[in-house]
């Protein structure tokens, strides 16, 4: 069996094929953003700049930045509309007995299953959080951009600023989800 296949059934423990599908279209485009930032040539005006070679990575990193808005949101929905906000977010409630329980299990170094209101589902919540703060600030700039305000270049800052979040975030839950996949894998061939 590949790898392939064996991600995507490890994925199908947790996420519907629409979540699947639209974590991994979310993934690829968020690596594709950070790799092609590296590559944007900037511009202290707040005029944008016309399509050409030159900013050839600046208006692929804005396009699929748009097309990751959209994404982005259908996951969103999608997540709180199927487990609701109490899901990911237990602590807005004060609810912390499975955050608790899964910080004990890690003590007694056991990796806690995923459960609602967990250690896991509140991580994904912080993930959709930050995607959606990175992604809002982006669009916030490009508006501004658009408008030729002032604004625009402070906005393009904050925006880059917490980029830190979803490269964090990439690190700690792919990592984590690496971990939880091996395990699951080893297990599974047992």
């Amino acid at each position: 069996m590949s790898i392939f296949k064996s991600i995507w059934d490890f994925f199908s423990l947790y996420q519907t094929k629409r979540i699947r599908v639209l974590h991994v279209l979310i993934l690829l485009f968020v690596i594709l953003q950070i790799i092609v930032s590296n590559w944007m040539t900037g511009t202290k005006s707040v005029v944008p700049p016309f399509f050409d070679m030159t900013y050839l990575f600046t208006w692929v990193h804005i396009i699929s930045g748009l097309l990751l808005f959209f994404l982005t949101f259908f996951l969103v929905v999608s997540c709180f509309s199927q487990r609701g906000l109490r899901y990911f977010y237990p602590y807005l409630w004060g609810d912390f007995k499975q955050i608790k329980e899964d910080i004990n299990s890690l003590l007694a170094k056991k990796l806690p299953d995923s459960s609602p209101k967990g250690l896991a589902a509140t991580v994904q919540g912080l993930g959709l959080g930050a995607l959606s703060i990175v992604i809002l600030s982006g669009i916030a700039w490009f508006i501004l951009w658009l408008q030729q305000s002032p604004l625009a270049l402070e906005a393009r800052s904050i925006h880059k600023s917490l980029t830190i979040l979803i490269e964090i975030y990439i690190y700690g839950h792919g990592g984590l989800g690496i971990i939880h996949f091996i395990i699951w894998n080893k297990n599974k061939n047992k």
